[in-house]
């Protein structure tokens, strides 16, 4: 295929994204060994042996790549040329998936000169659900569009979590469910008001998720209010993202005050 970059279109993007994480499911199904890499803390071999599938592909087609398992090579931020970069979690939601644990997927975001331009949240374990959106296109569901309808009673609200939310929040229901790439998108979906982490992670755990929520309506911050998007795999963000104005006001107060 020809090379991709700034001036290609949102949907030949997609399309390679889609198949990027085809191939990343088809690696997937062929693995049996879900011991640690013994290279960082918390690093499958699956973590690696996925990555190298999906970098190879990425840096065929013309990406730059910032990746959680090999991190950034070969590439200065700000983007100022037609080049795109590449967001990856090969495998967000990895010790779910060495647990058979079906909720884990495979999360990209590319990158432009301009911002977030696309974005791919696949889900790895069985269902194929694909979250997807490009800046300005919406988001999707498997073809259908994704809209948020704003929550503003937060008494009502089910909400994800990456950690432990204090005793005393004021929510129906908590979630913790593992994978925070797809925790993000069901708040787009609709099947979580809002999510809070009370801990931290690297921007590949949630920058698509983000681009995908931002599309569907959802409103985000970080919990210290420092800028979500980052392109430095020695940085750490507490995202909240929420249906509401009112559902991200209540996030931020219960994680700032625990």
């Amino acid at each position: 295929m020809p090379l991709l970059n700034y001036n290609s279109d949102d949907r030949e993007i997609m399309a390679f994204l889609h198949d990027v994480a085809d191939a990343a499911a088809d690696t997937l199904d062929e693995i049996s060994d879900w011991a640690e890499s013994g290279e960082r803390e918390g690093q499958y071999k699956a973590d690696v042996v996925i990555d190298d599938v999906i970098v190879d592909m990425l840096e065929s087609a013309g990406f730059a790549v910032l990746s959680e398992e090999s991190g950034l090579t070969g590439f200065e931020w700000p983007i100022t040329d037609d080049s795109l970069l590449a967001i990856v979690d090969p495998l967000d939601g990895s010790t779910n998936a060495s647990k058979n644990l079906p909720w884990y997927a495979t999360s990209i975001c590319v990158i432009d000169r301009d911002g977030l331009r696309a974005a791919l949240v696949a889900e790895q374990s069985g269902t194929e659900t694909r979250y997807s959106a490009t800046r300005g296109g919406g988001a999707n569901c498997d073809g259908n569009v994704l809209r948020v309808h704003p929550l503003r009673d937060v008494s009502q609200a089910v909400v994800g979590t990456n950690g432990l939310a204090p005793g005393n929040h004021p929510w129906w229901q908590i979630r913790t469910l593992g994978a925070a790439a797809l925790d993000i998108s069901l708040v787009a979906r609709g099947g979580l008001d809002g999510y809070v982490d009370f801990h931290d992670h690297g921007v590949w755990d949630y920058l698509a998720a983000l681009l995908i929520s931002r599309e569907a309506g959802a409103v985000m911050a970080d919990v210290d209010g420092r800028e979500l998007f980052v392109v430095d795999p020695r940085e750490r963000r507490s995202p909240v993202v929420a249906n509401s104005e009112e559902m991200l006001n209540s996030l931020l107060e219960v994680a700032r005050n625990r």
